[in-house]
């Protein structure tokens, strides 16, 4: 079945760009599949010492994080949604789940109004795995609601 595929931080702008991912599926009658994609950056495995244990509590975060959005937008959705942890580098990792994944019909991420670094990392990201893929992407601003999406689809 084709997927969905929702790359996810700890903003909020991650939780609209997965309940716009949610609308989607409705929308299609559930004939899509929900893949919810975090990847936790490798640099604290350049430490000397705490690696082991910064990279325990940072992946402790994003698990808590990740069932308070599922629980917050897929379950009140009545979505299922398949959600996967990785580390290491965000477009290597994006590129390795779109292939296992093999049927994915687009990925989606969230921009945040406040992070100025949005501005400079989405772009690259997406500019880096465009010719990688083969999927469209999507970025839905923070701001951008339900009644606004009414009108894009």
């Amino acid at each position: 079945m084709a997927t969905i595929i929702v790359c996810v931080d700890t903003n909020t702008a991650s939780e609209n760009a997965l309940r716009y991912a949610c609308h989607l599926i409705k929308k299609n009658n559930n004939n899509l599949k929900l893949q919810i994609l975090a990847v936790i950056e490798g640099s604290h495995r350049n430490l000397l010492f705490g690696s082991e244990t910064i990279g325990s509590q940072k992946q402790s975060q994003m698990e808590k994080y990740l069932k308070k959005i599922v629980d917050n937008v897929c379950v009140k959705n009545e979505i299922n949604a398949t959600v996967s942890i990785r580390e290491g580098d965000i477009v290597t990792e994006i590129t390795k789940e779109i292939k296992a994944i093999g049927d994915c019909k687009m990925i989606i991420f969230g921009k945040s109004q406040k992070s100025q670094s949005d501005n400079t990392v989405l772009p690259k990201i997406v500019g880096r795995i465009g010719d990688k893929i083969n999927a469209p992407v999507f970025i839905i601003p923070e701001n951008i609601g339900e009644d606004d999406w009414q009108n894009l689809i």
